[in-house]
């Protein structure tokens, strides 16, 4: 492909040959030339304006200007109750939000998937995370990018979920047939390191630690630090 660079050179040479050439036409052969221009200036001028009337008589209508008065009886727009809690603070262009109720000044970033649950108050949602049907996240939460929340998991105030904490709901899990769901609760100020996975049916006590890595397989108590696979107690 020719560079504009190359066009604008060819046409500096083009143009002064042409005004040459055309200047000697009308000197010697005036009459034939100003024909031929003639010509051309009345069907350019002709086709343009029947261009013009072509697009005007097939374009869309213009709207109608509104009445003054009709402006009287517009009601104020009612937004969907799954909308409601929506925040102005959330970044949520590119994530998927179907009824989900989302509390006040609770941020949530790109690419999330949120369906049919519930999210606190002031909670940060980080991105490509998953939350499905039924779960409730409580207030003051921070969940890092990359954590999945199946239905039947439920996240009480000020827990923190480390990247890419997998949680489940179905010990036998099958593509095809019946599968029983496990409910599985995080406490109060619990935290959850990176990559720990959440077996179903377990219980997270009330500022429990889990280390990254873990795969938690029973219930940990209040207060308790564990880290391993299976998660075990530390020491004190």
């Amino acid at each position: 492909m020719l560079s504009s660079k190359l066009v604008g050179i060819a046409i500096l040479i083009a143009s002064p040959i042409v005004i040459i050439a055309y200047t000697l036409a009308i000197v010697y052969y005036t009459p034939l030339i100003l024909q031929i221009t003639g010509e051309i200036a009345v069907v350019g001028v002709f086709g343009i304006l029947t261009w013009i009337g072509y697009t005007m008589s097939t374009g869309p209508p213009s709207p109608e200007a509104s009445d003054p008065s009709e402006l009287d009886d517009l009601q104020p727009e009612t937004i969907a109750p799954s909308q409601q809690n929506q925040v102005a603070k959330s970044r949520s262009a590119l994530s998927m939000i179907v009824d989900a109720e989302i509390g006040e000044g609770t941020t949530v970033m790109d690419h999330v998937n949120l369906y049919k649950c519930k999210i606190g108050k002031n909670c940060k949602i980080g991105s490509f995370v998953y939350i499905e049907e039924g779960v409730t996240v409580g207030d003051n939460c921070k969940i890092k990018p990359h954590v999945y929340i199946p239905s039947g998991v439920i996240i009480e105030d000020e827990v923190f979920l480390g990247p890419n904490t997998t949680f489940t709901n179905d010990k036998y899990p099958r593509a095809k047939g019946d599968w029983k769901l496990l409910k599985t609760i995080v406490r109060q100020g619990a935290s959850i390191g990176a990559h720990s996975v959440i077996l179903p049916g377990v219980q997270i006590g009330r500022g429990a630690v889990v280390g990254a890595g873990s795969v938690v397989t029973a219930d940990v108590p209040n207060g308790a630090t564990v880290c391993g696979n299976p998660a075990r107690p530390l020491s004190k």
